[in-house]
C-alpha cells in the first residue's frame, strides 16, 4: 500500500472519530485538560496536513485544507449545544482547532517546498 493511500485512510478515520467524539459527552476543554487541548491541536494538524501534502494543485490542497476551519466550528458548536451549552468551551476549543490547522499547514507546506527543491540539481 502507497504511503498516500495510507495517508487518506488515516485521514478519514481521523475525521470519522472526530464526528463520533463531537457528540459524545466530554468537556475536558473547560477544565482546561492537556490531554483535551493536545487532542484538538494534533487532531486538526493533521486534518490540515494531509491534504497540503496530498494534491498535486496547491490552490486545491488550500480550498480543502481551509474548510476544515469552519466545519470544526460548527462540530464545536454542535458539541456545545449538545453537552454544556457553555459558549466558553466553543471558543476555546475553536482556538485549539485553529492552531492545530495552523500547524498542519505550516509543517505540509515545509515538507512540500522541500521536496519541489529538493528534485532541483544542485550547483
Amino acid at each position: 500500500m502507497q504511503l498516500s493511500t495510507k495517508l487518506i485512510i488515516i485521514w478519514i478515520i481521523i475525521f470519522i472519530g472526530l464526528i463520533g467524539a463531537t457528540f459524545s459527552g466530554s468537556t475536558a476543554s473547560s477544565t482546561g485538560d492537556v490531554f483535551d487541548i493536545l487532542f484538538h491541536i494534533s487532531v486538526y494538524a493533521i486534518l490540515a496536513f494531509v491534504p497540503i501534502l496530498l494534491f498535486r494543485k496547491r490552490i486545491v490542497a488550500f480550498m480543502v485544507t481551509i474548510a476544515i476551519a469552519p466545519i470544526g466550528f460548527l462540530l464545536e458548536w454542535a458539541h456545545v449545544t449538545i453537552t454544556t451549552g457553555n459558549f466558553e468551551n466553543l471558543i476555546l476549543d475553536a482556538l485549539y482547532n485553529n492552531m492545530g490547522i495552523i500547524i498542519g499547514i505550516s509543517v505540509a507546506a515545509i515538507i512540500r517546498i522541500k521536496m519541489h527543491y529538493g528534485n532541483e540539481p544542485s550547483i
